[in-house]
């Protein structure tokens, strides 16, 4: 030992690396969920799931901060309290489930409520709530054992912590992936020959895939760091942003339906201007004062038409309505 100290960077540099990224991403889900509850348009029950993805996250955020406050000021440069895993912890991985497995099931609704349309078959919400519902098993497996043998998590690991953790993040990565895909393919079938349509499916499908890539590449991370590193705990870094991210991106995809329905709107209306004015134009002062001073010429339909050929008071018909039912 030098006059510096031990240097304890190997040991205690991820969980405070992590711990300052969940508190930032918690601070998001904050933001998030301020953005949405003053007037939301959800059902009840919708409502209230996000009510418990906010109140979950941030839960979960307490919890690490005492783990982190335990580990690092009563017993400052020390190893020692490493040895055995804090109940904060333990509590945490359970929230962690819960959230991620609500995450899941709302994508299975989502899915759901694109094959009631037609668009793909009753076994692929199915099969996505399966994969959900196994990785949920495997993690209150992995808590419980957390909390059984909580003096063989971090210093030396349970060989049965090792299966169950390694089970209950691979099927979460594994239900992520299919759901991502599922929902693109469902997706991409629906799309119409109409271009605001079109540019609608274009916009939900890249929040899509955001959130599967960045839940999946967290869960893949974490893996690989858990199984490659047993001696160290950069796993815990990757750990306690799950939950943050599952939160994080729940909140940004029911946040960004209302501006998606603003930009087709708008688009929508604006293309229908163009279109109305283009092929039922509003005649010149001139060809107007001719018109009037003319007779009007009937047509064997009983159409009456201007002085340019056009119907009178005609309207664009609308041939197709496409419905985007969100939940």
């Amino acid at each position: 030992m030098d006059s510096n100290g031990i240097n304890m960077t190997p040991v205690f540099a991820p969980i405070y690396w992590g711990t300052a990224v969940s508190l930032i991403l918690c601070g998001v889900t904050v933001l998030q969920a301020y953005t949405y509850f003053p007037h939301p348009s959800d059902r009840k029950s919708i409502q209230i799931i996000a009510a418990c993805m906010a109140i979950f996250d941030f839960a979960s955020t307490a919890l690490v901060v005492q783990s982190v406050y335990h580990y690092l000021v009563p017993h400052f440069g020390s190893v020692l309290p490493l040895q055995s895993l804090t109940p904060q912890l333990s509590a945490d991985c359970m929230l962690s489930t819960i959230i991620t497995l609500i995450s899941q099931l709302y994508f299975v609704a989502q899915l759901h409520s694109v094959t009631k349309t037609g668009k793909g078959s009753w076994w692929i919400p199915v099969t996505v709530a399966f994969l959900a519902i196994v990785s949920f098993v495997f993690g209150i497996a992995c808590t419980a054992t957390m909390f059984i043998f909580h003096h063989d998590v971090l210093a030396e690991r349970n060989h049965i912590f090792n299966i169950f953790f390694g089970l209950a993040k691979g099927f979460g990565a594994l239900t992520d992936i299919v759901a991502t895909i599922a929902m693109c393919k469902l997706l991409s079938s629906a799309r119409t020959g109409m271009q605001q349509t079109n540019s609608m499916l274009k916009s939900i499908m890249n929040y899509i895939i955001h959130r599967g890539v960045a839940v999946t590449l967290v869960q893949t991370l974490l893996l690989i760091t858990f199984y490659a590193m047993p001696k160290r705990l950069d796993w815990l870094a990757f750990h306690v942003n799950v939950t943050k991210l599952y939160a994080n991106t729940f909140f940004a995809m029911i946040n960004s339906r209302e501006h998606l329905k603003q930009k087709h709107a708008t688009t929508a209306a604006a293309s229908f201007n163009s279109q109305s004015y283009s092929k039922y134009h509003l005649p010149t002062a001139t060809s107007s004062f001719a018109a009037h001073s003319k007779d009007v010429e009937m047509q064997d339909d009983h159409v009456s038409k201007d002085s340019d050929g056009y119907p009178m008071n005609a309207m664009p018909t609308v041939t197709k309505t496409v419905v985007i039912s969100d939940l």
